[in-house]
């Protein structure tokens, strides 16, 4: 369960395409993602941001299967179904990471831990020429393992 104290729930479009990746025996899927600012400062110079968020995938299950989690992930990013331009909400909390650069200096940066994400099919913006992947949000929700 997510400490309500250290909780982000944040809407946007993904800037790249997300890596997909195994580290260390676990399974992350790595993105960033640019959100728009509501509000008053809609109307200034800084109107939009950039996050990277961390999504640990569980490779198997309380019964030591196959997660869905992971394949779903794994054959969503490898198809392309999830890909820069698509929709993306992600719950998670903030993490801080903190190391030494070449100079010895410290140096941190927040990212998102994800602990759900839910995304939509990348939609074609009013005088692109790229083709949207589905036409709907709707199908590819619909297509979320229900253990999700």
């Amino acid at each position: 369960m997510l400490d309500p104290r250290n909780l982000i729930n944040i809407s946007g479009f993904l800037v790249d395409n997300p890596e997909y990746a195994s580290e260390n025996n676990k399974n992350i899927m790595k993105a960033r993602i640019g959100v728009q600012y509501a509000g008053s400062e809609q109307n200034s110079d800084n109107n939009s941001g950039f996050f990277d968020i961390t999504y640990y995938i569980k490779s198997k299950n309380a019964n030591g299967h196959v997660s869905q989690n992971a394949k779903f992930f794994e054959d969503q990013v490898s198809a392309g179904n999830m890909k820069k331009g698509s929709s993306i909400t992600v719950v998670g909390r903030l993490l801080q990471e903190r190391w030494k650069n070449q100079e010895g200096k410290g140096a941190s940066r927040v990212v998102i831990i994800a602990e759900h994400i839910g995304y939509g099919p990348y939609t074609k913006s009013e005088g692109s020429s790229s083709s949207s992947s589905s036409s709907s949000s709707d199908s590819a929700q619909a297509s979320v393992p229900s253990s999700f």
